[in-house]
């Protein structure tokens, strides 16, 4: 009978080891992921601000701009229909000169723009 109840308190206590090791892990675990993760989100914060500092500091050249300008009156000139801003980060107060970041954005401002009269609207 002492052998049976030893047998019981121990298997006991190692299911009560068990549990307490898992619920340490589980109490434990997410302390550690959330802070390597929040290291790496930091890290990617600071990586996306250097290169935004690095994309400002470059002055934009459209290119050719009798070329651009070349292309609007042509576009005019064949009565051709602008097209529609369809990006997401037009803004109010914005001109042409705000989207110098692409060559084809910028063109078909100044094409949109002397069409109209008028800027994109704004939504």
């Amino acid at each position: 009978m002492f052998k049976t109840l030893w047998r019981e308190a121990m298997v006991n206590l190692r299911l009560l080891m068990q549990v307490a090791c898992m619920s340490l892990f589980v109490v434990l675990v997410p302390f550690g992921v959330g802070s390597v993760l929040a290291g790496e989100e930091e890290d990617l914060e600071a990586m996306q601000r250097a290169l935004n500092k690095e994309v400002l500091d470059r002055p934009f050249n459209p290119g050719d701009q009798a070329a651009v300008d070349k292309y609007v009156e042509d576009a005019l000139s064949k009565n051709e229909i602008p097209k529609e801003y369809t990006g997401k980060d037009w803004k109010q107060g914005y001109t042409c000169n705000n989207l110098m970041g692409s060559l084809f954005r910028y063109r078909n401002c100044l094409h949109y723009y002397r069409h109209y009269g008028r800027y994109y609207p704004y939504y």
